[in-house]
């Protein structure tokens, strides 16, 4: 069975999965197991900048709440380096603006509805020949509505991520296809806490396989610490199996020229 089938039926599966009837509240749940579905891919506009889009499904248990998510992001590459330090690379490799939409089904809670706005810049920090540090650093804008006559409430933070990508025998050639092993960690620092789903850190190792027709497909083993609502101190510990999957084609406005090598999407 080909891996792209493989998916959308698991992603068919989990959509009808019926609720349990021993569901709880999200805030009461101190550990749990969570899968993640995610379908990336890109289009050029604006000459060589690239719109990146997720859309992806989140599912807890014990059942609490579902999530579906679809977010956007422009990236903008940055090709200047400092001339005073003489690099031959440039030291922030890209600019993000992006948008994304969270809607969270809960159980036996108001569903939660989440706009977010965000900003940020990737950049690389080499090390020895075959491994680079990249990071990236996000300040987000949260607009969140839980449907109670509140209203929409807004928080703010900023996200840090240092990652690289481990390319199994190929560390002295050029990576065209086969295993690689992505890592990355991650902090979350709240300068305004948002009313739901607050992280502090996330942990992300991962086994990925590029195809010849650069379509790539990841899966990873992810904890997360999560502050779930703010009239509480309560934290939850997240277990993760994420599936992702990256079309290979970035296909540009006019759809005439196909560009390859797409870059992951950073996203919640």
């Amino acid at each position: 069975m080909k891996p792209s089938i493989l998916f959308i039926l698991t992603c068919i599966f989990s959509l009808y999965t019926v609720q349990a009837q021993d569901s709880l509240v999200n805030q009461d749940i101190k550990v749990n197991s969570q899968l993640w579905l995610d379908y990336n891919f890109a289009h050029t506009v604006f000459n060589a900048k690239k719109l990146q889009t997720q859309v992806s499904f989140r599912k807890i248990f014990p059942e609490a709440f579902n999530r579906f998510v679809v977010m956007s992001a422009l990236e903008i590459p940055h090709k200047k380096s400092l001339s005073f330090l003489n690099l031959e690379k440039t030291v922030v490799q890209s600019f993000h603006l992006g948008t994304g939409l969270f809607y969270t089904q809960n159980f036996d809670a108001k569903d939660n509805l989440e706009f977010r706005l965000f900003q940020g810049f990737k950049f690389d920090i080499p090390t020895i020949k075959s491994i680079t540090l990249n990071n990236y650093v996000r300040l987000e804008e949260r607009f969140q509505n839980n449907f109670n006559n509140s209203g929409w409430t807004s928080g703010f933070r900023l996200r840090y991520r240092l990652s690289t990508i481990l390319k199994y025998n190929k560390h002295l050639t050029d990576f065209v296809d086969g295993f690689y092993i992505p890592l990355s960690a991650e902090v979350f620092f709240n300068l305004k806490k948002s009313d739901r789903y607050n992280d502090l850190i996330r942990l992300e190792p991962g086994l990925g396989y590029k195809l010849k027709n650069n379509w790539k497909f990841e899966v990873y083993l992810i904890f997360n610490e999560t502050k779930n609502n703010t009239a509480t101190n309560n934290s939850s510990s997240d277990f993760i199996l994420r599936l992702r999957v990256f079309d290979g084609n970035i296909v540009s406005a006019s759809k005439k020229n196909q560009i390859t090598k797409p870059k992951d999407l950073h996203n919640n």
